[in-house]
């Protein structure tokens, strides 16, 4: 009784704490200064990624792991861009593949499978469904092993979308791509339906922190991103713009000009002619995409190892 547990600190002064790679330290309060000084040092661990003018910090404790981690909010001078020629590439953002990238000048669009990805996935919310039916029968409602399966769930998810976005942010720079076209996807999930595989659409699906990390690779390598609406791009022929059908769930066929697309390679082509402004059939031929799969660590093509050789 009247206890408090405190589980975020604020730090809003940037004069009242001084933060490096070692060490954290902090100004005490008035009444605690006589018997541990004018300032509370701490030994930190971790890598500062970000180097600029520091503003507030937030001092958090992590229940799962039982450790306290500071967050620190930096003003970082926006990247200098190089005046370089336009050069333009999209990107559809997809569930099953978790991206489909297409730029400007090369004839074979990268389609990055999210199949490991969601096999992992699902390894993980059996997990918690088992967990969840454990504490049923102990008539408990959370644990801490719960809220580990969920942390450990949402962290290897987010470890796969960084290491994505990075691969992408790389592609592009190698390309000298100047701007990338993302397709807005807010609010597309609305009053979608899909029965047993809501779990895929509604739960895995995490299009809005996959889409925030592909911008900020971006903006760390100076390029320009630009959302686009992606109505009626998966829809029509990248070539001559004629409606197309969907034979099976992966494979598009135009009846007028006879091409066979990948689906996903056809709405990222669409998306790039509809931004850059330029008329079907530029620079379209429909070849067979490069697929790129998850080893758990990288991003690699079908022609490599997962050693990284080819």
């Amino acid at each position: 009784m009247g206890k408090r547990t405190f589980r975020v600190i604020p730090v809003k002064a940037p004069t009242s704490y001084a933060l490096d790679s070692h060490t954290l330290s902090l100004t005490l309060l008035r009444d605690l200064r006589e018997k541990q000084g004018d300032r509370l040092i701490l030994h930190t661990k971790g890598v500062l990624r970000f180097h600029g003018t520091p503003k507030t910090l937030e001092l958090r404790y992590d229940r799962v792991k039982k450790r306290w981690y500071a967050h620190q909010v930096v003003e970082v001078p926006e990247a200098a861009r190089k005046t370089r020629p336009e050069k333009y590439a999209t990107l559809d953002l997809g569930a099953r593949v978790l991206a489909a990238l297409a730029v400007e000048g090369v004839s074979r669009q990268l389609l990055f499978s999210g199949r490991k990805v969601w096999k992992d996935f699902l390894y993980w919310t059996k997990r918690i469904a088992e967990e969840q039916a454990r504490l049923a029968r102990a008539g408990r409602k959370t644990s801490r092993q719960r809220r580990k399966l969920y942390r450990t769930r949402t962290c290897r998810l987010k470890h796969a979308f960084i290491a994505l976005a990075a691969e992408i942010a790389c592609i592009l720079k190698q390309h000298h791509v100047t701007t990338l076209f993302i397709e807005e996807l807010t609010g597309i999930r609305e009053d979608m339906d899909f029965g047993p595989k809501n779990i895929l659409v509604h739960n895995f699906w995490a299009f809005r922190m996959l889409r925030n990390l592909v911008e900020a690779a971006c903006a760390r390598a100076g390029i320009k991103v630009v959302p686009v609406e992606p109505r009626g791009t998966s829809s029509k022929c990248a070539i001559c713009g004629f409606p197309i059908k969907r034979l099976v769930r992966h494979k598009a066929v135009c009846e007028k000009c006879g091409c066979v697309w990948h689906a996903d390679a056809n709405a990222a082509l669409n998306i790039l002619f509809l931004g850059s402004s330029k008329g079907h059939g530029a620079e379209a031929t429909p070849l067979k995409p490069l697929a790129f799969r998850w080893n758990y660590h990288r991003w690699v093509s079908r022609f490599e190892s997962a050693a990284g050789t080819p």
